[in-house]
């Protein structure tokens, strides 16, 4: 069966969308009409008959059972955009695939029978909730396709539960309800406490559970901020990990994908997040060093409460930081040229300095 070739596991609000993208402008490489196709965290759980019905009749979201409602929007999102009003931009292939994928029970051999249509080329999918899979989870993707690349990338912690929240504030406007009266930092520090976004936030347990059944050499490790500095040096060095021709490669699209709105964020919060994730940002930035060092270097000023101001800019390589870090970092100088190092590489490539 045609399982992926790749999967882009996370994390959460890190780049997934933009690699997504991007991968797949690539000749050699395929991704479904949809990003998510959420089998090994959710699909799988289903029962064989009715599971459509059942999520075309269920109105409301909520933390503990959102995926009708995404599945919904997956499906507003192929007739609105994918096909477009009166099938203007009807494709014989992507409506036959979304009636596998909307239509059918799932399987593993439906799930396999998805990428059917990428036969001859490097196929692949990015679900960022693969990264908190439990044990089991994983093991289940490893005797599928041991063989298959897996994908991680990597954002700052202090700003990655934010961008989250903010990420969940505009699903619920979209839903029509108002939000005006919990944008205040009670609704957020409630919301970082959360154990999906906590998951989502710790990086080293989720590498930790990924690397007891895949080996280093199949794992790709990846920052956003080389996504901002360098998206074609990135994806150059994605496709090599890949095993595809980069002389093939398309020019990157730079900005984002899924963009969100705020500019700003503010300092009590981000010095929430900051004394939250310090022992695990400590652990990063010995394992990784880099941008992981920046990260570091933001979490020692937002805690030691000597900034004096309320807010900051967002995301924080637009900060006043990133330019004292910049120039005060020995250990790593991305350089501002279109010849710049990435940092983003596969886990085998860094070096042993602390073991995960």
């Amino acid at each position: 069966m045609p399982f992926p070739d790749f999967l882009i596991i996370g994390a959460q609000k890190a780049g997934t969308s933009w690699l997504a993208a991007n991968l797949s402008r690539h000749p050699n490489v395929w991704t479904p009409p949809l990003k998510e196709l959420h089998y090994f965290d959710e699909r799988i759980k289903e029962s064989s008959l009715g599971a459509s019905i059942i999520r075309l009749s269920r109105k409301e979201y909520t933390d503990e059972d959102w995926y009708p409602w995404y599945w919904r929007y997956q499906l507003q999102y192929l007739l609105e955009r994918r096909f477009g009003r009166y099938g203007k931009n009807f494709d014989s292939q992507t409506f036959l695939w979304a009636l596998k994928f909307f239509g059918r029970s799932p399987s593993d051999k439906w799930y396999a029978s998805l990428f059917e249509q990428g036969r001859g080329k490097i196929t692949g999918e990015a679900t960022p909730d693969y990264s908190i899979l439990e044990e089991g989870g994983v093991a289940r993707i490893h005797k599928l396709m041991p063989h298959a690349k897996v994908i991680f990338f990597m954002r700052n912690p202090v700003e990655r539960p934010y961008s989250s929240a903010i990420m969940h504030l505009r699903n619920l406007k979209g839903m029509g309800q108002k939000v005006e009266a919990i944008t205040n930092e009670p609704f957020f520090e409630s919301f970082f406490r959360q154990p999906t976004v906590v998951a989502h936030t710790s990086y080293l347990r989720s590498l930790e559970k990924w690397r007891r059944f895949y080996p280093d050499e199949q794992i790709f490790i990846g920052f956003l901020e080389d996504i901002h500095f360098y998206p074609a040096q990135l994806l150059h060095r994605l496709y090599g990990f890949l095993e595809v021709d980069p002389s093939h490669a398309p020019e990157a699209k730079r900005g984002k994908i899924n963009p969100g709105s705020q500019e700003n964020m503010s300092i009590r919060l981000a010095a929430h997040l900051a004394r939250t994730y310090y022992e695990d940002l400590q652990h990063l930035s010995a394992r990784f060093g880099g941008y992981a060092c920046f990260w570091l270097y933001c979490a020692e000023n937002l805690t030691d409460g000597t900034l004096g101001k309320d807010e900051m800019p967002y995301p924080l390589w637009g900060s006043w930081l990133w330019k004292e870090w910049k120039k005060g970092s020995s250990s790593f100088k991305p350089l501002d040229n279109q010849d710049g190092e990435v940092q983003s590489k596969s886990l085998a490539e860094f070096s042993e300095v602390e073991s995960l």
